[in-house]
């Protein structure tokens, strides 16, 4: 299950009041995930006191699971400490996040003590360091890991290091989560949007949601700007949670045949797809339960372009209804309909579809 989930923060510029009404709204879009934090250098260490408790409870309440930054400083203002973790408790929150500050030894006994969910920053931990961590005394089912986000222009992740890390941490078999960005809403003080990937910046929470779920090394996103604007969040919250999901425009005489194959639920990529192509498991399938008989015939046989999604139509004989997305540019062939076309800006996701994976499309105006 991909999970989604928002970010909100007491002490800064929202109401309590306001923060709640914003948890009921994100959860109407299916939104589980809460990240919040003790340790936002904006805020008000003494609203935080006043109002993170009720904030947490009300979460809770709602169905949220909560994960909240902890630091030495935020120990300090709940007057906590490795050996009296007792403040903690009186907190709903089910994961406690431990980023810098803490040593892999204090990690490990707030695990072992205190029997703690925790989690660890998978941006900054590379493979020795876990190997470290985990030869400590900490109860490693407990452990899940989220990327950083980064606040300033030109500091998020490459993709090449994003992957490394995560790769690591899903071999030990630890959950990896990520940040998107809002588009609509970025938080202050920089107003750049709040990325793990720095080419996440600049495109829609969408895309780049689709784009880690491609990965298939994240378990779910969660949005590091706070009061996302609702159409955005719905955009993100109706996000498949089990297939890549890729925008087309069809031809403007694509048949209604044609169009209830490419518009399936789901295609499974086949675990040997050909060289030029993904190849749907099901399309052939599909074809011959809904077609009642109807000949696909040969229309719009054209050059296929990368992202061309294209049926075989009736000269191929027993392959008629074959769907098939292109990767590779070919030339056009009179046995092969190209219906759609994935759009522009997500056609880099094509490339990211894996043998066995599944995708899906959804439809935009011409």
């Amino acid at each position: 299950m991909f999970k989604k989930g928002i970010s909100a923060y007491v002490g800064m510029e929202h109401s309590l009041a306001d923060n709640i009404a914003y948890l009921h709204m994100a959860s109407k879009y299916g939104y589980s995930l809460l990240f919040t934090s003790l340790h936002v250098p904006e805020a008000s260490a003494e609203d935080i006191l006043r109002d993170f408790g009720e904030f947490t409870r009300s979460a809770k309440a709602i169905g949220y699971r909560i994960i909240a930054d902890i630091s030495p400083s935020a120990f300090k203002m709940l007057g906590a400490s490795m050996a009296d973790l007792e403040p903690l408790r009186a907190f709903s929150v089910d994961v406690w996040r431990f980023d810098f500050g803490f040593s892999f030894k204090e990690i490990a006994c707030f695990s072992e003590n205190g029997q703690f969910n925790i989690q660890i920053n998978a941006s900054t931990i590379d493979k020795r360091a876990l190997k470290q961590l985990l030869r400590t005394r900490i109860r490693a089912h407990n452990i899940e890991s989220c990327h950083n986000f980064y606040p300033r222009e030109e500091t998020g992740l490459s993709f090449e290091l994003f992957c490394k890390r995560s790769v690591e941490f899903r071999k030990q078999g630890i959950p990896v989560y990520a940040f998107v960005p809002s588009r609509d809403n970025p938080r202050g003080p920089i107003y750049a949007g709040l990325p793990t990937l720095e080419q996440h910046r600049e495109i829609s929470s969408l895309i780049a949601a689709k784009h880690l779920l491609a990965t298939g090394l994240c378990n779910g996103v969660i949005f590091g700007d706070s009061f996302v604007p609702e159409a955005e969040l719905k955009a993100v919250g109706e996000l498949s949670n089990d297939c890549v999901q890729l925008k087309c425009k069809f031809a403007a005489n694509a048949s209604p045949i044609e169009r209830s194959i490419v518009l399936a639920p789901k295609h499974t990529n086949r675990t040997d797809p050909g060289r030029y192509c993904l190849r749907s498991e099901e399309s052939r399938g599909l074809y011959n339960l809904e077609n009642d008989r109807q000949v696909i015939e040969p229309n719009n046989t054209g050059k296929r372009l990368h992202g061309s999604i294209t049926l075989d139509n009736s000269g191929y004989g027993r392959y008629m209804g074959e769907l098939q997305l292109i990767t590779h540019e070919m030339a056009a062939d009179q046995r092969v309909n190209v219906v759609a076309q994935v759009v522009d800006e997500e056609l880099f996701l094509v490339d990211m579809i894996k043998p066995g994976q599944a995708f899906a499309f959804v439809e935009i105006g011409n």
